[in-house]
């Protein structure tokens, strides 16, 4: 449990350490109060990872108790007045700001009054929490609208924005401001009964604090989605086009094996350039197909592509089979010293199709590349004589 808030603490500082290097070139009041916004989140939940009692019901230290929730307070109403000034509902982020000042502030002034009192009285009989129950109390009443508003703003920002990540962004964000408002109302009760003298069990307690975790973790991703997701983008793509680059090897490697000279020599800079290497390869791939072209037989692609059907396989794989099979055949003649002839193969199988990118090519030579190893057809229409009889049955069922 305590990690998980560290580890949203340590979200909302690096945030918050982000907006802050913005303010160097861009002063406005945007800026800083979200500057704000984040440092306050941050300390709050960083005072609840060191003080794990902070979450129970009965919370034992008043003055520690009091500054987590009232710096809690301060971000959730800071980030509204942000919220508001981005949807244009109000221009005037810092005058929201001053609610849970004052909310802070009379809550303060209600537990010190309250412990005063149960120390003027000597009531041994009062609850000794009393004065922090009743202080949380009156904190938990000014989350709640504010959540409200903030679940409503993020939803009709998410719909005017058409970047789709930003749009998710922003939905996730409604929909942790509805669950932390959940989360603050059962914990609000549990507090009363609490206080009431009744036994809470240490699950219940356990099952609040991870799911108001989760639901800050979950606010903040959705903040700072515009940081981070373009980040992440651009890390998957580089692993998928890593990926695509050594799984197109087979391909290359038979192809180069026929016909070396398609091979270009190597590049100074490029060794970690990934999508340069993969480019490189797709063009290596096709001028090796191109050098085969003569050799590949009309009869092949006939008799792959009814296997293929025969198989039942989509057309996406059903011409990568034919490639595949016109591309093993080729290599295997060119190998044995057979002489080129034009048996005039229609080029869609293995030609690029106009106007598609590095992507759709890359995608289309791997169904090829994975065809090469694995099709049962591909196989059977290898240079062994024996492999005839296993495309006629495969043809024929």
């Amino acid at each position: 449990m305590t990690f998980l808030y560290w580890t949203a603490a340590v979200a909302a500082l690096l945030s918050g350490a982000r907006s802050a290097t913005r303010l160097r070139r861009d002063r406005s009041l945007m800026v800083a109060t979200s500057v704000l916004c984040m440092l306050a989140l941050s300390a709050a939940l960083m005072m609840i990872a060191i003080t794990p009692a902070l979450l129970q019901a009965r919370p034992s230290d008043a003055a520690v108790t009091w500054t987590s929730g009232s710096l809690g307070l301060l971000a959730t109403w800071t980030f509204l007045g942000v919220l508001a000034a981005v949807t244009g509902v109000s221009e005037r982020p810092l005058t929201l700001i001053t609610i849970p000042v004052l909310a802070a502030a009379s809550a303060g002034l209600l537990q010190t009054a309250l412990e005063h009192a149960e120390h003027a009285t000597g009531d041994a009989g009062a609850p000794a929490a009393l004065p922090i129950m009743v202080c949380q109390l009156a904190l938990l009443t000014y989350y709640c609208p504010a959540l409200g508003r903030i679940a409503i703003l993020a939803w009709h920002c998410s719909r005017r924005i058409p970047v789709r990540h930003i749009d998710a962004g922003m939905q996730a964000v409604a929909a942790a401001a509805v669950a932390e408002l959940a989360v603050i109302v059962i914990r609000a009760s549990v507090i009363i009964v609490a206080t009431s003298g009744v036994r809470v069990t240490g699950p219940e307690i356990a099952g609040i604090a991870l799911a108001q975790g989760i639901a800050i973790l979950l606010m903040i991703g959705g903040v700072t989605v515009g940081a981070w997701f373009p980040v992440l983008a651009s890390a998957v793509r580089q692993a998928w086009t890593w990926s695509a680059y050594w799984r197109l090897r087979p391909l290359w490697a038979a192809l180069s094996r026929a016909v070396p000279q398609v091979t270009l020599p190597p590049q100074p800079g490029t060794r970690l350039n990934a999508r340069y290497r993969l480019h490189r390869r797709v063009i290596e791939i096709r001028d090796a197909q191109l050098e085969l072209r003569p050799y590949w037989r009309g009869s092949v692609a006939a008799q792959a592509a009814d296997a293929a059907r025969a198989a039942g396989l989509p057309g996406s794989r059903r011409d990568a089979v034919v490639e595949a099979a016109l591309t093993v055949t080729g290599i295997n003649a060119r190998l044995r010293g057979e002489p080129a002839r034009d048996d005039q193969v229609p080029a869609e199988p293995a030609g690029p199709v106009p106007g598609n990118g590095l992507g759709a090519e890359t995608a289309r030579l791997l169904l090829v590349s994975r065809a090469l190893r694995h099709s049962p057809i591909v196989q059977a229409l290898g240079p062994q004589p024996g492999r005839r009889a296993a495309l006629v049955q495969l043809i024929t069922g």
